[in-house]
């Protein structure tokens, strides 16, 4: 917080306009006609996302990808890419994923419509058995982006690497967090 005071005085006019954020060909906007049905048919498509995973059909879920579509996942460790484009490397490396499981479930996910009917939030605790007996964990939010046709094009995920990096017990829990610090 800043101790700063408050001054009364009008805020400097700016000489020159910000440079316009160039739109991505698959972006929709957040107004117009359409809008709502645009966001319920995105968040259709989500449900039905994580349903395919969860039965681990990969080769009906990847009909729901833009065949352009790239997933990112800053936090990536082990591995995992960070960047995988194309739906044809999308479906490989999910289907090789899906193989690891013998169970997959998603309980408590979230969906979160935004202003952009083209953008949608997701909030997921992924609970997985692996083939190998460890048991994944963890709590993931993502962004996806949608076609102007309701295809994802674009999808950010991020989640706790820990379990990718050996830093998990046997369960795959990741370690507690450090205690704060006294004050």
């Amino acid at each position: 917080m800043s101790t700063a005071p408050r001054t009364t005085a009008a805020p400097a006019s700016r000489t020159t306009a910000p440079a316009p954020r160039t739109p991505d060909a698959h972006q929709t906007g957040p107004a117009g006609p359409g809008a709502a049905e645009r966001r319920d048919r995105n968040l259709r498509t989500l449900r039905r996302y994580f349903t395919l995973l969860a039965a681990r059909d990969i080769d009906t879920w990847i009909g729901l990808w833009a065949e352009d579509c790239e997933v990112r996942m800053p936090y990536s460790a082990g591995d995992l890419p960070a960047v995988i484009e194309g739906r044809e490397a999308l479906h490989a490396f999910y289907a090789g994923q899906a193989a690891a499981y013998t169970r997959l479930e998603y309980p408590d996910t979230e969906l979160h419509p935004l202003d952009d009917p083209a953008r949608a939030l997701a909030r997921w605790y992924p609970r997985a058995e692996l083939a190998d007996g460890r048991v994944y964990r963890n709590h993931n939010i993502g962004l996806f982006e949608f076609t102007e046709d309701g295809l994802i094009h674009r999808f950010t995920e991020y989640f706790n690497p820990g379990f990718f990096t050996a830093e998990t017990d046997a369960e795959g829990t990741p370690p507690a967090a450090p205690a704060a610090p006294a004050s």
